[in-house]
């Protein structure tokens, strides 16, 4: 299920964490970024991170999510996921990552890519970065989000967002063309139905028994 712009999708995943300590369930949600927006971290200033009149001279959208992490640009060739978990005794935030972490890897392995943990959130193929995660602990749970970079608009990126105040030390000061890389860049031609179709597979057989089963939507 899948909102027809950015600002729909993060109210859709504040809904999902809301009701998350009703219902007691694990939730994932796969859905794909629509017109293009910057997607800011919690508790950045948009002085440091956004060119804001890039984005109004561009029609880029600028939006505010309730997790963390930096800045990114949301356009409708990058597929997010959205982990909704009721949240645990312990306020140890690792595992919450290692979830969106290891449901990237298992994406990505389904493509014949391997892909490694980065910096505190990151997954790269290479050294190159292809999905960053994020997560907040609110409302009885725990949601997790993030990015899988299917194609990316480098100048769109260059024009919009500002070099991060803040970066991890496998990034050495890179710009986002030479720090990112894409499913496309790595020799994956299919489409995005395709795409989403071995995400929701790969997903099942990541969580499809057990005690961490978990129902998607």
């Amino acid at each position: 299920m899948s909102a027809p712009t950015v600002a729909g999708n993060l109210a859709m995943d504040d809904a999902a964490a809301r009701s998350a300590a009703a219902t007691g369930l694990r939730r994932l949600r796969f859905w794909w970024g629509g017109p293009a927006a910057v997607v800011m971290g919690s508790s950045e200033r948009p002085e440091q991170v956004v060119d804001a009149e890039a984005c109004a001279r561009l029609g880029v959208d600028v939006l505010k999510r309730s997790t963390g992490g930096g800045s990114v640009l949301q356009t409708g060739d990058v597929l997010n996921y959205s982990l909704v978990i009721p949240a645990p005794v312990s306020l140890d935030p690792k595992p919450g990552f290692r979830s969106g972490l290891n449901l990237i890897r298992t994406i990505l392995a389904a493509f014949g890519i391997e892909g490694r943990p980065e910096g505190t959130s990151d997954v790269a193929v290479g050294d190159r970065k292809i999905s960053g995660n994020a997560q907040a602990r609110r409302w009885g749970a725990v949601l997790v989000h993030g990015t899988l970079l299917v194609d990316f608009d480098h100048d769109l990126a260059d024009a919009v967002l500002r070099h991060p105040p803040r970066e991890p030390s496998y990034r050495r000061g890179r710009s986002h063309r030479d720090f990112l890389t894409t499913l496309r860049t790595l020799g994956v031609g299919l489409a995005h139905p395709a795409i989403e179709s071995t995400a929701i597979d790969a997903a099942r057989r990541l969580w499809g028994n057990g005690n961490e089963s978990c129902v998607l939507s």
